[in-house]
């Protein structure tokens, strides 16, 4: 036999040595997936019949069976109790903290009436300014907090209320003498400017006689600031305080 003849019959074998050897792999791996596959019916088998018997003689299982029917019980009891902390732990409820609640606020308390600072005389809130000495009026309360917790008063409670001196004004510190001016060069006058000619006297118009009102009152007053309407005897108007 030739060298090439013995090259290729070694080639050939090993290439039919390793196809055989893939092969008998294959048809091995084949078989154990079906012994597995038999193997878990028979446990399946088992665990079914282990279940029926176990369904059938709960109450008279032989001695031979017994302790394992009884772990079985035990086990299962166990379950049970488990399954119910479960359900009362999911149940729990966190312990809050009660949230403190806003307290309501109070309504704003307008004041009842203003007193004057002034002369002590007192209107209602509508008056901005004192119709006696034209003073700005100040509320009868300081403080919005002060206005709430205070009860409602009228006019005439005001008026019982002491009114405060104002504080005296501070003595003004003298100005100091100013330096005196130094004497400056005269000025000459400039030539006086001639007189301009008279104009022609004109000729007077006689004013129409105003015309009677119906519908004016001559006992009514307006302010000639604002034109608001002035009460009787005032001397300043209360709405901007001007002199009347």
């Amino acid at each position: 036999m030739s060298f090439f003849d013995k090259l290729n019959a070694g080639i050939t074998n090993a290439g039919r040595t390793m196809s055989q050897s893939v092969k008998n792999s294959s048809d091995t791996s084949r078989l154990q997936r079906e012994i597995s596959t038999q193997k878990q019916t028979i446990q399946k088998t088992f665990s079914e019949l282990g279940q029926r018997y176990f369904e059938a003689h709960r109450n008279d299982a032989s001695a031979e069976f017994a302790d394992m029917v009884s772990a079985i019980s035990s086990a299962m009891q166990r379950i049970d109790a488990l399954q119910a902390e479960i359900q009362e732990v999911q149940n729990r409820k966190p312990d809050l903290v009660p949230v403190p609640q806003d307290e309501p606020k109070a309504p704003a308390v307008r004041p009842a009436a203003m007193v004057c600072m002034q002369c002590g005389a007192t209107y209602d809130t509508t008056q901005v300014f004192c119709k006696q000495c034209g003073q700005k009026l100040t509320p009868q309360y300081p403080t919005p907090t002060a206005a709430a917790i205070a009860p409602a008063q009228t006019a005439a409670d005001v008026r019982q209320i002491p009114v405060p001196n104002p504080a005296p004004a501070p003595n003004p510190v003298p100005a100091p003498n100013p330096a005196p001016a130094p004497n400056l060069v005269p000025t000459p006058n400039p030539a006086p400017a001639p007189d301009p000619a008279p104009a022609p006297n004109p000729v007077p118009v006689p004013n129409p006689a105003p015309a009677p009102s119906s519908t004016s009152n001559p006992a009514e007053r307006f302010c000639p600031n604002c034109g608001a309407k002035a009460a009787a005897g005032s001397a300043f108007c209360t709405s901007c305080g001007a002199k009347l």
